[in-house]
């Protein structure tokens, strides 16, 4: 092990925490979080303020009263869109 390495595997060996880790697409974007995050998680890591889009998982309208306990999975498809309000 060198003065460097914390890990003692060998520096090809696979990181332990990337199996803790998924990757998402979103705006043609990818992003990478862990397992087990919401939908409120992915937009703040995308930058996006939550009053400002709308969101759909899979088809699926997310409220924004229910993104902190949306988990979103690596196979998901993620849309934003423009909320539309008036009358």
């Amino acid at each position: 092990m060198t003065a460097g390495d914390h890990t003692g595997a060998p520096p090809d060996a696979p990181d332990a925490d990337a199996d803790a880790m998924m990757t998402l697409e979103l705006g043609g974007q990818l992003y990478r979080l862990p397992h087990g995050s919401t939908l409120a998680q992915l937009l703040a890591l995308a930058g996006h303020a939550p009053e400002q889009v709308a969101t759909a998982v899979n088809g699926q309208f997310v409220p924004r009263s229910q993104r902190a306990s949306h988990i979103v999975f690596a196979t998901d498809t993620v849309v934003l869109f423009r909320p539309i309000v008036g009358g």
